[in-house]
């Protein structure tokens, strides 16, 4: 398991793995988040301003209620994710 300085630092040479976009966060791309942070232990995505979502607050609840992953950082329309730590 990744701390969070390294993670984001890591996360820094790294781009968006997924895109949410007008469809929002549905089964199949919560499905993808925790297979690509099972797999690869940080991912990167990019929520695109046509995504449902006014705020990023409403993605970032949405990934952590849904997703087996961590939100380690925000930054703009960025989040990064870590695996949840036990």
């Amino acid at each position: 398991m990744m701390d969070d300085e390294k993670a984001k630092k890591l996360g820094q040479s790294i781009k968006a793995n997924l895109q949410v976009g007008k469809d929002g966060i549905s089964e199949g791309m919560v499905d993808e988040i925790n297979k690509q942070v099972e797999d690869k232990g940080l991912v990167k995505i990019k929520v695109l301003r046509n995504s449902p979502y006014l705020e990023m607050e409403e993605a970032v609840d949405e990934i952590h209620d849904h997703c087996k992953a961590r939100v380690v950082e925000v930054r703009g329309r960025t989040v990064l994710l870590t695996e949840r730590r036990s």
